[in-house]
């Protein structure tokens, strides 16, 4: 039952803070996501520290190598979600995720909003 919580459970950000307060647990950001994919691609539930040490360079190293090259790309020392957009328009999974991504987060913050508006009885 507490792996349904879990699922379903929404974080505010501050949980996610308090989480990472010292310096070695930011060190490993992706650990818990990265433990997950892995899991659901069929590797073991406790995969090998070495191995989730490799992934989470590679995948750290993917980030920041794209983030450079998009600062590059439109305005100088600025990130535009417009430029990561250009920069990955010819890998077409990519792109298709991240569209569906956002709509699908335009669709929540205008549902949210409008839970909001909704008076109180």
């Amino acid at each position: 039952m507490d792996e349904e919580e879990d699922l379903f459970a929404t974080s505010d950000g501050e949980d996610e803070k308090e989480k990472l307060t010292s310096p070695e647990d930011k060190k490993h950001l992706l650990r818990r996501e990265l433990r997950n994919m892995m899991y659901g691609f069929g590797d073991d539930k406790v995969p090998y520290d070495k191995t989730l040490e490799v992934l989470e360079a590679i995948t750290l190293n993917y980030i920041k190598e794209l983030c450079e090259l998009a600062m590059k790309v439109g305005k100088p020392d600025k990130l535009a979600l417009e430029d990561i957009h250009y920069l990955i328009r010819r890998d077409v999974k990519k792109f298709a995720r991240v569209k569906d991504l956002l709509s699908m987060s335009e669709e929540l913050k205008k549902a949210r909003k409008q839970f909001d508006d909704v008076k109180p009885i």
